[in-house]
């Protein structure tokens, strides 16, 4: 466990600095956690609500997609089990899995996999590898993890363009409106993500905007103000370098924008330090009570849509059973 401070009760603050300084510092004190702020929810899916209170302010926002938005790919793609309704969710959860009769004729095609494993708890001892494969690879490992039984390898199709996607899957995942009409119509890029939960995406940011969309199963995502994912994403570099060389400071090798992200972020010990500050219960022995007053949370389940802002850090969790599956497109 990486500490944070030399007293397990001095926890890192964010704090914005004066105009014209530089944009955030860091500093210990003492401080009290408070809850997560909950993404707001739009009233309604539409091209101007959207605009008016997510896209000009950005700012993030969840939406619940109407029957008229909802592609093809939800239903055509995937069988969806919503529990029996006599009882709680957490006895009766929803879960989704693949339609076979509809993904066999096209697992020859070539997609991007991440192939992650874990040989213990001990996330430093993680591999990754980024493979390009036929899908059949994936389908595989999703039908062979059908159960509750899972291996230690995760094989998780991750950012794969929908253009590079056969015409007919392409078909039943159109761009929405908002990404066409709500700003300027530029589509920077798109993507597939679809594996078996539980999934994981750590904490960086995207140039653009994105329209993230949630096709089959539940995510998690918190996500931060560009400034404070920044300070994080700088305080996080300091601990490494000091971890390897001794020294409290920025290497060289690192930069601060992080605008684009690399293999390191998905093993090692960034993605060590990064977990343990966004994702793990606070503690005395987890000094991350400050880092957790500034995160936002959504919950997006299937036929829901999270708006990301431009360079708001998040990062991304497939949560619950069954396979999870989404799309974005990076717009402006």
């Amino acid at each position: 466990m990486i500490r944070l401070s030399h007293s397990p009760y001095h926890l890192l603050e964010l704090v914005c600095a004066p105009p014209g300084r530089e944009a955030l510092r860091c500093r210990y004190v003492k401080t009290h956690v408070r809850s997560l702020t909950n993404v707001p929810v739009l009233s309604c899916w539409t091209i101007d609500t959207f605009r008016r209170e997510a896209f000009i302010p950005q700012t993030p926002a969840v939406l619940a997609l109407s029957n008229e938005s909802l592609p093809q790919a939800i239903t055509e793609w995937f069988f969806h089990h919503d529990g029996d309704g006599s009882g709680p969710r957490s006895q009766s959860p929803r879960r989704s899995e693949l339609k076979p009769s509809f993904w066999r004729d096209h697992g020859q095609n070539i997609v991007s996999l991440e192939v992650t494993n874990s040989a213990s708890s001990d996330s430093l001892s993680t591999t990754f590898d980024r493979i390009d494969a036929p899908l059949s690879v994936l389908l595989t490992h999703i039908e062979r993890t059908s159960g509750e039984d899972h291996t230690s390898q995760s094989i998780y199709l991750a950012q794969h363009d929908l253009r590079d996607l056969p015409k007919v899957l392409q078909d039943d995942l159109p761009t929405p409106d908002l990404v066409k009409y709500a700003g300027k119509g530029d589509l920077y890029s798109s993507s597939l993500w679809l594996g078996r939960s539980p999934t994981y995406t750590p904490l960086h940011r995207d140039p653009n905007p994105n329209l993230f969309m949630q096709l089959a199963g539940t995510k998690v995502i918190r996500l931060f103000r560009p400034e404070i994912g920044d300070a994080i994403f700088d305080y996080t570099t300091k601990l490494i370098n000091y971890a390897q060389n001794g020294q409290y400071g920025l290497s060289d090798q690192r930069t601060r924008s992080a605008s684009f992200r690399g293999e390191e972020m998905m093993m090692g010990l960034e993605r060590s330090i990064l977990h343990n500050l966004i994702w793990e219960e606070p503690s005395p022995t987890n000094n991350n009570c400050t880092i957790l007053r500034y995160v936002y949370e959504a919950t997006v389940e299937r036929g829901q849509a999270l708006f990301i802002p431009k360079c708001w850090w998040h990062s991304v969790k497939g949560v619950g059973g069954g396979v999870t599956a989404s799309a974005n497109w990076w717009f402006r």
